[in-house]
């Protein structure tokens, strides 16, 4: 039901919604895939709602659509290489890149 709910904002895409690429890349410590977490903002882990997930090989690319408001998008793999960003989106922002480095 989730993926069904996520491929129907995909192709209906409103114009609110705003797109962060992404890219994990190439490390020494990272293996061949990663998981990457699309969350809300906050200092506390108790306090942070996932809201998409992906897994990606290493060198791939990812796109989550978004609202304007506070996230964190977290990437780690097997080995537990792990990388990390803050984005904070606003209403008149463009689409976003981000790269991802597992270390």
């Amino acid at each position: 039901m989730k993926f069904l709910i996520f491929i129907l904002l995909i192709f209906s895409a409103p114009s609110w919604a705003l797109k962060i690429n992404g890219k994990f890349l190439e490390s020494t410590c990272s293996t061949n895939k990663a998981m990457i977490w699309l969350s809300t903002d906050s200092e506390s882990y108790k306090d942070r709602k996932l809201l998409l997930h992906t897994l990606v090989p290493l060198g791939g690319t990812f796109s989550f659509y978004v609202r304007p408001g506070d996230y964190q998008v977290r990437g780690s793999d097997e080995k537990g290489c792990e990388s990390f960003a803050k984005i904070s989106i606003k209403d008149t922002d463009e689409n976003l890149k981000i790269s991802l480095k597992g270390e």
